[in-house]
């Protein structure tokens, strides 16, 4: 079993709340975010390593300066997720 995240960093130093989506239901929240047709046409890249974003590697998905941000499944794309995210959570 697959799962694909979301990420989101709460602003408590600390406290990080993170929402799993099922690989099932992940056409549904791309959907409901207006992208899906984006992902499907390969008009959406890994915010890191530029890579296309398919359903079937995308890793995760997270906001950053009002975006939404894409993440790969690369273990390297995905660890600067968490290193962006961090950042984010300092700014604020």
């Amino acid at each position: 079993m697959t799962l694909n995240y979301i990420v989101f960093v709460m602003s408590e130093p600390k406290y990080h709340e993170i929402d799993a989506v099922h690989e099932r239901n992940l056409r549904e929240l791309l959907e409901s975010l207006g992208l899906l047709e984006d992902v499907l046409k390969g008009h959406i890249n890994c915010n890191f390593c530029k890579k296309k974003i398919t359903l079937d590697n995308l890793r995760c998905i997270y906001p950053k300066n009002d975006e939404i941000l894409f993440c790969c499944d690369d273990i390297r794309c995905f660890e600067q997720t968490l290193e962006d995210s961090r950042e984010v959570k300092t700014d604020v």
